[in-house]
């Protein structure tokens, strides 16, 4: 009988242990509710992390955009760096920019210009026509233009405007 008893008082003192109070569940209720709102916290903390990190990574790339576009530019003008090497042509959809090399075995022209939705580039002898399905693409950009103001040249295009200082006299003369 004594074992009867001793397992009857153990099972309801482990029943009794199992039952909770008001107190216990408030407390519950709480802990439950205080990790819910870390965890709205903590996801609404990365969602704006990840807008934010989007957005400082779509300036950069613009950034790189042109200065990608910007640098293979001034690259081939600084190239034709020379006393009036730098003219204004007339291309298939406009302004050109004409960088000349005169060289000894004739004149030739490297053409800048704007051509279906992409700036080109054409290597060519000078005053022969232009084809720009030969042209090299160098940036896709539907808006190109230039300014050449003494020595300062000024290009316009969608990632935005930039300027080349030419080393060598311009006479700025135009075709």
């Amino acid at each position: 009988m004594k074992s009867m008893d001793i397992n009857y008082a153990v099972v309801s003192a482990f029943e009794r242990s199992k039952r909770t109070t008001r107190k216990e569940a408030s407390s519950r209720a709480f802990t439950i509710t205080l990790m819910a709102v870390f965890f709205v916290a903590l996801m609404a903390g990365l969602a704006a992390g990840v807008n934010i990190y989007r957005s400082v990574a779509q300036v950069q790339q613009s950034a790189n955009d042109i200065r990608l576009e910007s640098g293979l530019l001034a690259n081939s003008v600084h190239v034709a760096d020379e006393a009036d090497a730098v003219e204004v042509g007339e291309g298939p959809e406009g302004k050109a920019l004409v960088l000349l090399e005169r060289l000894s075995s004739g004149t030739y022209e490297t053409r800048i210009y704007r051509y279906q939705g992409n700036i080109v580039q054409e290597y060519a002898i000078a005053g022969r026509d232009y084809v720009p399905e030969r042209a090299q693409v160098l940036a896709p950009s539907a808006n190109f233009d230039f300014t050449l103001d003494g020595n300062l040249l000024t290009v316009t295009t969608d990632q935005g405007s930039f300027n080349v200082a030419l080393r060598s006299e311009q006479g700025g003369a135009s075709r």
